[in-house]
């Protein structure tokens, strides 16, 4: 770390999340579908999900992410693909759109609908509890539960008077600066995973030490059975939307020193 000068992860954070351009990001979404009868009539819900509605983005540049769900799919029937397809070619009628990755991202250079909003394209989870179903793009199935990571993350930060979600920003501020620096590699530290980590540190901690407090609890844990802040999901596995144990004890090692 000789020679590297990092800003301190811990500043004041003054960023807010903005209802307004969330809102309209889902107006837009909404006028789009319906200009077309493609989609039939079929029942969908939108909402948002990531770090501006969760409010942990720390500028303001970050993506806007909306959940674009297909109600009640039928089994063996009409269900994600074909979901996915028709909502591909509905909104190809306004925009050049492509699948990503996860999302369904719109290319439309000089608008701010195309250059900030991310679309995920899934139908609601049969199990229950408010989960949504889709798959990446080598067709793998991931099942997450995006409403109850928000709901969850919000009582903690009550309980802790602020101090989780200042701990994620501040998290997602070092890890920008490490990346950087090149002590880690681009996406080796997803947002989403480092919150769910920081979930798992007690409350205390945040009302006695914050940050640097957490970092340290989890330095010392046993991190392979830790789930995700939803409650459901399990951080660590094989599984596309999972970590490793180990690159995640190399990143809280990263962060450490910042």
């Amino acid at each position: 770390m000789v020679g590297l000068v990092l800003e301190s992860p811990s500043a004041p954070e003054l960023w807010r999340p903005d209802p307004y351009l969330l809102s309209w990001a889902e107006g837009e979404l909404r006028r789009a579908l319906g200009r077309s009868s493609l989609l039939g009539g079929r029942p969908y819900e939108i909402f948002g999900q990531g770090s501006r509605v969760n409010n942990t983005a720390i500028e303001d540049g970050s993506d806007i992410d909306l959940i674009l769900m297909l109600k009640a799919p039928v089994a063996g029937g009409y269900g994600w693909e074909e979901f996915r397809d028709d909502v591909l070619a509905t909104l190809a009628e306004s925009y050049s759109v492509r699948m990503g990755r996860r999302c369904l991202n719109v290319d439309d250079p000089g608008s701010l609908f195309g250059e900030m909003v991310d679309i995920l394209v899934a139908t609601e989870f049969t199990g229950g509890d408010q989960g949504v179903f889709f798959r990446d793009l080598e067709g793998r199935p991931i099942v997450n539960f995006p409403k109850r990571h928000r709901r969850n993350g919000d009582a903690k930060d009550l309980r802790t008077g602020g101090g989780f979600k200042e701990a994620v920003r501040a998290a997602k501020r070092a890890k920008k600066q490490a990346e950087r620096a090149g002590l880690i590699a681009a996406g080796a530290a997803p947002s989403y995973l480092l919150e769910c980590l920081l979930y798992n540190v007690p409350d205390d901690v945040y009302r006695a030490a914050s940050y640097r407090g957490a970092l340290e609890w989890l330095r010392g844990c046993e991190l392979d059975g830790l789930p995700c802040q939803n409650g459901i999901n399990r951080i660590f596995g094989p599984g596309p939307d999972q970590w490793a144990p180990s690159a995640a004890g190399t990143i809280i090692d990263v962060l450490q020193q910042i």
